[in-house]
């Protein structure tokens, strides 16, 4: 998968800890990091004190540092004590077996996760070594650990059958299906955490869209997202946690372009912009404080009481806040040294790139896959898919010189 484009210069955020500039405004933010912190692991560690499920929201799928994380979190003994379940939500449900074979196995053999991430809900593949790095650290921990406190690696995304997606049709309904997900993963999730009976725990490794514990519309009813299934039904049971990073803001709705194809998230649709949380408050406030990594509750701080920005904004109710979207904020990096993940090509095999280039047809019309072609200069579309779908390293995060200054909230 070949990135293209000109990466600026990534913004330098070095005089962000200046607490001196503008304290009546900064210093509440700073008590907050001074007086509720925590180191990142023993945050979530002493959550699962009280919580049986802890929802993470990456924030950019591709992010790094969420990543670095879990792997710090599995071989973390008191982790390991106290959770069983890491639900994964990229990952297909009827893939199960693909990820169960690959944990179980008495050699590592990474070929057994192939058809897990070759049939992903794009059609396209999902080659993010973070995810590959991951379940290679799960399986070296496991090895380590007894048969009952072995960690489980569950798929909770809707069921992709690529098999039977034979054109635009079927496609479309396909994506129509995904229209409640969002309940499909909480109801697979509950059933695993024995409708919270059996006092097994579990994390839940997932994205924006999915982590929102209760953001209302404009009518005064929850959008029902599945962290929010969990927070209405099952009250008291579940935390969610926000990795702070760049933050993706819809700006209005748009006409999509019909010379290019549409897609699961829909994002073609909306005039979007990535940016800091007010303005670099948040990265200043971060910054005096050390960059230390941190993790602390939302509830009753400045931090919880900034305006909700993301994906249901354009249609929030007037008031809506981060606290109402989430329960905890983890602060791992400063925005400048925020890391891209690398791509495998691993998954792309002989056999795949063959279903690949029929799966390309269907994904695209005929002109829009000219298109492509045209535009990226390649004859065919196996010429695209050997260039296009291949090994790429880890680098700095390229949306970061979209974000604008840290200081704009001295402004």
């Amino acid at each position: 998968m070949k990135v293209t484009g000109i990466f600026i210069v990534l913004l330098c955020v070095a005089g962000a800890g200046s607490a001196a500039e503008d304290p009546d405004r900064l210093e509440p933010y700073l008590e907050t990091l001074r007086e509720r912190g925590a180191p990142p692991e023993d945050f979530v560690i002493g959550q699962l004190d009280e919580y049986d499920l802890i929802i993470f929201d990456d924030a950019l799928h591709t992010a790094v540092s969420p990543f670095d994380y879990y792997r710090k979190l599995v071989f973390n003994p008191e982790f390991q004590e106290k959770v069983r379940f890491i639900f994964l939500e990229v990952v297909a449900v009827n893939q199960q077996p693909a990820l169960d074979r690959y944990l179980q196995s008495e050699e590592e053999d990474i070929t057994l996760l192939y058809p897990a991430f070759q049939n992903d809900f794009s059609g396209r593949g999902w080659p993010y070594k973070t995810y590959f790095d991951l379940l290679r650290s799960i399986r070296e921990a496991n090895s380590t650990l007894p048969e009952g406190k072995r960690f489980r690696v569950i798929a909770v995304n809707a069921p992709v059958y690529w098999k039977e997606i034979e054109d635009s049709r079927d496609l479309e309904l396909f994506r129509l299906s995904l229209a409640g997900n969002d309940y499909t993963m909480y109801r697979i999730m509950l059933s695993y955490l024995d409708y919270f009976e059996s006092g097994e725990k579990g994390v839940f490794l997932t994205n924006t869209r999915h982590a929102y514990k209760g953001i209302k519309n404009g009518e005064g009813d929850y959008f029902l997202n599945c962290g929010t299934f969990f927070h209405q039904r099952d009250p008291g049971r579940t935390f969610s946690v926000r990795f702070h990073n760049i933050t993706l803001s819809l700006k209005r709705r748009k006409e999509p372009d019909p010379e290019k194809p549409g897609s699961t998230e829909g994002l073609e649709k909306l005039e979007i912009e990535w940016i800091r949380m007010e303005e670099g408050l948040w990265d200043t406030a971060f910054g005096a404080h050390g960059n230390r990594p941190v993790g602390f509750r939302l509830d009753n701080t400045p931090f919880g009481r900034a305006a909700y920005i993301g994906n249901h904004m354009l249609d929030a109710a007037p008031g809506q806040t981060i606290q109402d979207a989430y329960d905890g904020l983890i602060f791992l990096v400063p925005l400048d040294k925020v890391r891209r993940t690398g791509m495998v090509d691993l998954i792309y095999t002989d056999s795949f790139r063959k279903e690949l280039a029929r799966r390309l047809k269907i994904l695209y019309t005929e002109e829009q896959m000219e298109g492509i072609l045209r535009e990226k200069g390649y004859r065919t579309v196996i010429d695209y898919i050997d260039n296009e779908f291949s090994e790429e390293p880890e680098i700095p995060q390229p949306l970061i010189r979209e974000i604008g200054s840290v200081s704009e909230w001295k402004e």
